[in-house]
């Protein structure tokens, strides 16, 4: 079971259902020297926390293709530490209405449909899908350009929201094998997320890669859980705020992490620790070269349960 990605590396047949829970947190600690030139005289440093709990559920429509469905809840929050205080850098949250931001913890819903072109089921194999959807936003996002790129008088305003605002297009592509030889369950997938306009606050979101990889283990019977490792490269181009480039926006993160699978007669479940390596953009680097540093760690939770029940108007075999 691919970390934070529960509905991957699984094909239904006709009928079935799936039931996928994951939940990433993910922690920041950043702290930069005085930026030369900003008319500040004091360092930059806070922290920097995401929770994001991601509800799905697959159906088969037949042996060839699948949709899934998703719906993000989320939270984000900034803490100031630095010495001083103003509009600027002061600590923020994404669950309350600001002046430029509509709050609450409602993200995008996802729906993607998936095309089975090899699927072997629950045993030993092939799994090798296709697939495309939409990212739905949520009215939960920032409502003007938070780094007042117009050159007009800066005021107040918050920096980050649990939603882009804007419709998005998705295409993946997953590749699974499934052995009798460790590791038992290898494979990747490799996902584009791309936005499809502008949203009403001139707002349009970077497009996003991810390439990633997963592993996992036989169980160990002394523990009754198998060994999963993963690693994730994601990558997102610039962004732009009234046609303008957003600074920072385009950022390349490389992740890594170790965790346990434990298999129970109620479905599946992922425990794993991953370190994030920022490689460039956000957190990797300042024009300037001032001294700087960030430290990162997620832990992601996931489950996941095929049900018994088959949906009696799509299975193929109700009237044999």
């Amino acid at each position: 079971m691919p970390v934070g990605n529960s509905d991957k590396g699984v094909g239904l047949w006709a009928g079935q259902i799936m039931l996928t829970l994951d939940n990433v947190d993910q922690y920041v600690d950043w702290w930069h020297d005085v930026l030369p030139e900003s008319g500040e005289s004091f360092e930059h440093e806070g922290t920097l926390s995401s929770f994001v709990f991601n509800p799905g559920l697959t159906i088969g429509l037949s042996n060839y293709w699948n949709v899934s469905f998703n719906q993000m809840f989320g939270y984000r929050f900034m803490i100031w530490e630095g010495d001083s205080t103003t509009i600027h850098h002061r600590n923020e949250g994404t669950h309350t209405d600001f002046v430029n931001a509509i709050g609450g913890i409602l993200g995008d819903s996802r729906v993607l449909f998936r095309y089975l072109i090899y699927n072997d089921g629950q045993g030993e194999g092939r799994r090798f899908f296709m697939g495309a959807g939409l990212s739905i936003p949520s009215n939960n996002t920032l409502t003007s350009d938070p780094f007042f790129l117009d050159g007009k008088e800066k005021t107040e305003h918050r920096h980050f929201s649990i939603s882009d605002g804007a419709y998005k297009g998705i295409i993946e592509a997953q590749y699974f094998r499934k052995r009798h030889a460790n590791p038992v369950f290898i494979g990747g997938s490799l996902s584009i997320e791309t936005p499809l306009h502008t949203n009403k606050y001139g707002h349009k979101p970077p497009v996003m890669y991810d390439l990633s990889i997963t592993a996992l283990t036989q169980e160990i019977p002394r523990f009754k859980l198998a060994v999963s490792s993963s690693l994730l490269l994601r990558h997102s181009s610039v962004a732009y705020w009234n046609g303008v480039e957003a600074p920072n926006s385009r950022a390349t993160m490389l992740t890594g992490g170790l965790g346990a699978v434990f298999a129970t007669k109620n479905g599946g479940f992922t425990v794993s620790i991953q370190i994030p390596y920022f490689i460039g953009g956000r957190f990797a680097g300042i024009e300037g070269e001032v001294e700087q540093s960030a430290s990162a760690y997620q832990l992601s939770i996931g489950y996941r349960r095929l049900f018994d029940y088959i949906i009696p108007w799509l299975d193929p075999l109700k009237d044999l």
